[in-house]
């Protein structure tokens, strides 16, 4: 089977197209025939060695894959051969073929798409889960979230306002996204690339700040934002970017004097129980069509380097897939 490699960290130029065997489920396991496999931000810093969790190499690239299940492994009784499902996958997704384990299957309906199911695995739950267990927002409160288009900022948009919160703010970088991020229910939508961003949404919250920053983002963007929360503000940090920034003295100033905090999200350190009950309330939500998915951005499994470029570049809204 094709399958696409990781042999350094040396950047793109480490990811090499290969064949492989086919593998084999072991207990408890699935093998599952990839339609569609994920791509994700924490998989372009893996190229880089910036990964928190590094992983032995060479390495088959891929963190989930929606497809079909096409062999079981001993032990396995809740799924059947021709299943449709998502997962977590155990042997890398960016392959024709990967292995997981049965407990981490998602069974998707017939009206999803394989590429929006992806959507779901790490995306749709990495946002259901840092709201539920990290960020927690309350009714009366103002949340500011970051690459709002992006594939966990869709899922935040929507359910930060199926949750009742007051005002979501959503930062995007084009009409295209600040559109779409307001059809999604943004109560207001913001362009970051304007030198003016910050006051409008200093604007937008009367001078108060916001009570919550979902930071997905480091550099400038970041740092404004931290600047912009109110005082008792939350700064959720999240995302593959973050695991390796500080904070500097002047920032835990504010913190202090503020009464702000700080709270750290990595949804992989999540106990398999808060994930699984997470699942069906998620799905329940797309089932009765309070949550859309978006998978716009499909490439040939071979075409891996341009997918990387485009997300790195943000020229994507929600998910990235790969297609075997």
């Amino acid at each position: 089977m094709k399958a696409i490699q990781l042999d350094g960290i040396e950047g793109l130029g480490s990811l090499k197209v290969v064949e492989l065997e086919r593998p084999r489920p072991g207990k408890n396991e699935v093998l599952i025939e990839v339609k569609a496999a994920g791509v994700n931000f924490a998989e372009l810093e893996m190229t880089r060695g910036r990964y928190p969790a590094p992983r032995p190499l060479p390495t088959v690239m891929g963190f989930e894959a929606s497809g079909i299940v096409a062999e079981l492994g001993p032990g396995v009784a809740s799924l059947r051969v021709g299943d449709r499902v998502t997962s977590l996958v155990s042997s890398g997704g960016y392959a024709e073929y990967a292995t997981a384990d049965a407990g981490s299957v998602i069974p998707i309906p017939e009206a999803i798409s394989f590429e929006q199911a992806s959507s779901i695995t790490i995306q749709g739950l990495s946002a259901y889960t840092l709201l539920k267990f990290a960020a927690r927002p309350q009714s009366d409160e103002t949340v500011l979230i970051q690459a709002a288009a992006g594939g966990v900022g869709l899922f935040l948009v929507q359910l930060a306002k199926g949750m009742g919160v007051k005002k979501v703010i959503a930062l995007a970088s084009s009409k295209e996204k600040l559109d779409l991020v307001q059809n999604l229910g943004a109560d207001v939508a913001i362009n970051y690339s304007e030198p003016i961003w910050t006051t409008k949404v200093q604007a937008a919250t009367n001078g108060k700040g916001v009570d919550v920053v979902l930071e997905s983002v480091s550099g400038e963007i970041g740092n404004e934002s931290f600047k912009l929360l109110a005082p008792f503000g939350r700064l959720i940090l999240y995302g593959a970017q973050n695991a390796h920034d500080s904070l500097p003295n002047d920032k835990v100033r504010q913190l202090i004097y503020k009464n702000q905090s700080v709270v750290g999200f990595n949804f992989p350190s999540l106990s398999p129980q808060q994930i699984q009950a997470s699942v069906a309330p998620l799905l329940e939500l797309v089932r009765l069509g309070r949550l859309q998915l978006f998978a716009r951005h499909a490439y040939a499994l071979t075409d891996v380097e341009h997918a990387f470029q485009a997300l790195s570049e943000r020229r994507t809204i929600g998910k990235v897939v790969l297609v075997p």
